[in-house]
């Protein structure tokens, strides 16, 4: 997958869990806080943030949504790991505690996702199948024909520095 391949990867799986949950407000990405909605530029600034981290001699996007308005994560976390095991994803327990369930769901291809809930809060990820498309490998050093990174910064206005 190239990098915009894998971030409408994570935005598909992150809406589907999150419409499986039953609760459709009030997700959020921390560190900074950007709520995740349906204006563009909310998702927009979760997923143009997000660059790949090292998997082999490829790389994944990792995303990680919150949620602290929930009246019952328990409940929401039931009905995300029944509708990802319908959908033929191998779910395990993380842990198996049914006070706090945290579990992982994991396809063919490498890619996972996680949910974890407390009476508090809850947390969705979402990590991409490991990619050695040019996008994905060593986007920080690359200045290519085609790179994606140089393109946008050149539409910005600025240059590549070396």
């Amino acid at each position: 997958m190239t990098l915009g391949e894998q971030r409408e990867w994570v935005a598909e799986q992150l809406d589907a869990a999150i419409a499986a949950s039953g609760v459709a407000d009030g997700w959020f990405k921390s560190r900074p806080t950007i709520p995740w909605s349906d204006k563009g530029i909310d998702r927009d600034g979760v997923l143009n943030m997000s660059f790949p981290f090292d998997c082999g001699s490829g790389g994944r996007l990792i995303v990680s949504l919150m949620n602290t308005s929930s009246e019952d994560p328990i409940a929401a976390s039931e009905n995300v790991r029944a509708f990802w095991e319908s959908e033929g994803w191998a779910v395990s327990n993380i842990r198996s505690y049914e006070s706090d369930p945290y579990f992982r769901a994991d396809g063919e291809d490498g890619a996972q996702l996680a949910f974890m809930a407390t009476a508090e809060h809850m947390s969705l990820e979402v990590v991409t199948a490991c990619s050695v498309h040019a996008t994905v490998t060593n986007w920080q050093y690359r200045d290519e024909e085609g790179n994606v990174f140089t393109e946008e910064l050149e539409r910005r206005g600025g240059g590549a520095e070396r």
